[in-house]
């Protein structure tokens, strides 16, 4: 009797050995899986002051393009927006310009000489005046932001000293997901730049915008704020944005399989028991 109950419970470390299998291979499913390093998106920004001074950012992001004002907003520099129908307006950029709530975001346009910030855009090497707000811009990688206080209107505002992609942003080493390094470069400006700019008139050679349906040659200071609010808003900037591979198993959907596994156990411990006692009995 001693050797029928000895033979009948042999299959106990058959049973841990596939326990402990099952287990191993539902702890693979959980482990953290090696990611690959997104590609960085970077932009030149240019500010220039009304004394002159000249500052220089190249800000980093990773989603495809964002628009000028959220270009702005991850400089980190000290900035004064306002909000109305028309989008956002730029009051004051590191600490020059007017100081909005407490007073009006141009308040220095409202009589003549008007200063405001003007804002540009590097395109093909020169710097084009924006007809757009800064919220309604894309920025892509290897574009170049400029931004300037001082006097003038739309045809007359002087432009940032021009500056090119590489001169404010070094050459990027990016590297993998094990730290193998990869060379970065810029990417070439999508063609597709907003209609209205495209369509608002040609380049002359101080690289502005003449518009060739509407003559502004008596430029209002009205017409200076329209230009630098456009139908600017914040809401299209796309932040931190990041793709995930439905190929890869989520960690809810690994621990779901443990637990039914963990579930499965008992009745396989069962099943085995009864196949051993069914055998002792026929044996």
């Amino acid at each position: 009797m001693q050797i029928i109950f000895n033979q009948r419970w042999l299959f106990i470390p058959s049973l841990l050995r596939l326990l402990a299998g099952c287990a191993a291979a539902i702890l693979a499913l959980l482990a953290p899986l090696p990611t690959v390093a997104q590609v960085e998106q970077r932009a030149g920004l240019v500010i220039v002051h009304g004394d002159g001074s000249v500052v220089t950012q190249c800000i980093a992001f990773d989603a495809p393009s964002l628009s000028g004002a959220e270009l702005l907003v991850r400089s980190g520099l000290d900035l004064a927006m306002e909000a109305g129908a028309m989008g956002a307006a730029i009051c004051r950029i590191d600490g020059e310009g007017c100081n909005f709530p407490q007073e009006a975001c141009f308040c220095q346009c409202e009589s003549t000489p008007c200063r405001y910030w003007s804002y540009w855009r590097l395109q093909e090497g020169r710097w084009v005046y924006s007809n757009l707000g800064a919220g309604n811009t894309t920025v892509r990688d290897g574009d170049v932001e400029g931004w300037r206080w001082g006097v003038g209107t739309v045809q007359t505002a002087e432009s940032p000293p021009l500056l090119a992609f590489e001169d404010i942003c070094a050459p990027l080493i990016e590297t993998q997901a094990e730290g193998s390094p990869i060379s970065s470069t810029a990417s070439e400006k999508d063609a597709g730049e907003p209609e209205a700019e495209r369509s608002a008139g040609k380049l002359t050679d101080a690289g502005r915008m003449d518009d060739g349906a509407n003559a502004l040659g008596d430029t209002t200071n009205a017409t200076a704020r329209d230009a630098t609010m456009g139908d600017a808003t914040m809401g299209d900037a796309t932040v931190g944005g990041t793709t995930t591979s439905s190929a890869v198993p989520s960690p809810t959907a690994a621990m779901g399989a443990l637990l039914g596994a963990l579930a499965a156990l008992p009745l396989v411990a069962l099943l085995f028991i009864w196949l051993r006692r069914s055998g002792g009995k026929h044996s």
